[in-house]
């Protein structure tokens, strides 16, 4: 039985790493263009099931050399591990714990999504840090945060709304 749920697990890592390169790259042109990443919609995924997260972290791993080559895959998906899960945590403890969102009559899961995508968009200080060292300046710093913020959300945003579209059909919590 044991076997079985590891071989469950792999495969679902598998599938989520492959759907983050392939929506990632058929989008090549918002995704690496103009820096909009539908794909990162998946990173709610983890606010499903944590081993989503381990998925979403190799399919940036991937994606990511065809951006800013070998230390942007080091950086993004070290990022991207550390504040999906942060962002798993903080959104429950946040919204399940601690109900600090009670008496909102909205459905917990979008206060969620707000949360881990507002804190994901903030993240992105560890990229535009890593476009400074690689060459850009310091005087870049400004500009190329708040750019990478901005288009961080539009793609959370956009991602999100069909992720949690699916969400509301499909248990993604399995």
């Amino acid at each position: 039985m044991k076997q079985k749920i590891a071989t469950y697990d792999l495969t679902m890592v598998g599938l989520v790493a492959a759907a983050y390169i392939v929506l990632t790259l058929v989008l090549a042109p918002l995704s690496f263009g103009m820096g909009i990443r539908i794909s990162e919609g998946l990173n709610f995924l983890a606010l499903y099931n944590k081993r989503h997260i381990y998925g979403i972290t190799l399919g940036v791993f991937v994606v990511n050399y065809f951006s800013y080559g070998v230390s942007d895959m080091i950086v993004g998906s070290l990022s991207s591990l550390v504040f999906l899960l942060l962002g798993k945590y903080l959104a429950e403890w946040l919204v399940d714990d601690r109900r600090i969102f009670r008496h909102l009559k909205v459905d917990p899961m979008i206060l969620k999504y707000l949360v881990l995508g507002i804190l994901f968009s903030l993240s992105m200080f560890t990229i535009a840090i890593l476009v400074v060292v690689l060459g850009a300046g310091w005087e870049a710093f400004w500009v190329l945060y708040l750019q990478m913020a901005v288009t961080e959300a539009i793609g959370l945003a956009l991602g999100g709304i069909i992720l949690y579209l699916v969400s509301q059909r499909v248990n993604l919590s399995k």
